[in-house]
């Protein structure tokens, strides 16, 4: 199985190019799979440091009370942002949920945990219920990445986001975008966005979250503006 995926990543390549010598490297780091060998604290995180560094300006910079992150995985992120609000004395909090529960999630006063789909009615009602009383409101979408999914999770969850804030949808390079053109689901992020944004003016990409070149996450950080 392996061989063969690395099969199909070389024809993936060669079929479509990188167009620069951002995407070049991109599709370099991104097929090497090196960050599924990424660890915060001995936790694999899954994700792009450039976008780990552009979480912790963000935290520091909008001072979030609550971050509601759909997909928890293994639990290294959420891990991450509890331990950012420890080092920087802030009094926010994460929801994480997922529909699987991992035996090695990280334990944390900060981290509550919610077992269920993220688009379902009753996860929808406790995130309510939990967020009702914060002032600043960040949801990050790492879930399911099918176009579908993540249309849905954002109608559900735009409105949690308050003014100022922010929106992340993760790993919009899929698809094509300009990696993983072979992405089985179909449609990922990148169209999710594109069919959510045109009726959500108040919301805007916020390109500079991509300084550093690359990101796992283009056009990804929606701020919240109105």
């Amino acid at each position: 199985m392996i061989f063969f995926k690395r099969i199909l990543a070389r024809i993936n390549r060669v079929i479509n190019p990188p167009k620069n010598i951002e995407e070049e490297f991109h599709a370099k780091y991104y097929y090497s799979k090196v960050w599924a060998d990424t660890y915060f604290m001995g936790k694999k995180v899954f994700k792009c440091p450039n976008d780990l560094w552009i979480y912790q300006e963000l935290l520091w910079e909008i001072k979030p009370d609550l971050i509601i992150e759909c997909g928890t995985f293994h639990g290294g992120s959420t891990l991450y942002y509890a331990k950012l609000f420890d080092v920087m004395d802030l009094p926010g909090e994460i929801i994480t949920i997922d529909v699987d529960a991992m035996p090695d999630m990280p334990k944390h006063k900060r981290i509550t945990y919610l077992l269920g789909s993220s688009v379902s009615p009753e996860i929808i009602d406790k995130v309510r219920d939990l967020a009702k009383e914060k002032k600043t409101v960040m949801v990050i979408l790492d879930s399911d990445h099918s176009r579908d999914h993540v249309l849905k999770e954002l109608e559900l969850y735009h409105n949690f986001v308050t003014k100022g804030s922010y929106l992340v949808v993760e790993d919009s390079n899929i698809n094509g975008h300009p990696v993983y053109s072979g992405f089985g689901q179909g449609p990922g992020p990148m169209e999710a966005m594109q069919e959510f944004l045109p009726s959500h003016p108040e919301f805007e990409i916020d390109r500079s979250k991509e300084k550093f070149l690359m990101s796992f996450n283009p056009n990804g950080y929606l701020k919240r503006i109105t």
